[in-house]
């Protein structure tokens, strides 16, 4: 019987590196499937699927690494920690979904600041650098890559 300081068999400690190995690698193949969906303007040498592509590759590759050399850690995170992070998802998951709709300022912003929020922020804090990091953003990708982002509706020419 394992008993509360006894460590987990090092066996069972690296099924939840597999698990998130396989999560990943599912998640690395469905951007790299997506971003091919995604139309590249007239005379643009990097289109938009260029940056999910990036994503996907080193993402894929720590994938098979987890799947195929687990780390041993022998606990779970803690209660908090899973909360977090199941939060971290839906915030995650909102923002796939909002882009479009609001466009990349607004729910960038609204994206950036739930996530500095859920690591501890508080609102001043989280506000401030969400609006700098939202800002920032959309002049690297708009301006210095010329990627074109969502624009919120009713703004565009």
């Amino acid at each position: 019987m394992i008993g509360a300081d006894t460590p987990p068999p090092r066996e069972h400690a690296a099924v939840g590196d597999r698990i998130v190995g396989i999560l990943l690698a599912v998640i690395a193949a469905g951007a790299w499937w997506h971003s091919h969906t995604f139309v590249t303007g007239f005379m643009h040498t990097v289109g938009p699927g260029a940056f999910p592509r990036l994503v996907s590759i080193p993402l894929g590759l720590l994938s098979v690494y987890l799947i195929v050399r687990p780390g041993f850690n022998q606990r779970w995170p803690e209660h908090s920690a899973l909360l977090r992070q199941f939060g971290l998802l839906v915030v995650l998951g909102a923002y796939a979904a909002l882009l479009e709709p609001w466009g990349f300022l607004p729910a960038t912003l609204l994206a950036t600041t739930m996530l500095v929020r859920l690591f501890g922020a508080n609102w001043k804090q989280a506000m401030g650098s969400s609006a700098l990091l939202t800002v920032a953003l959309y002049l690297l990708f708009e301006f210095a890559l010329g990627i074109p982002l969502p624009d919120i509706p009713g703004m565009s020419d």
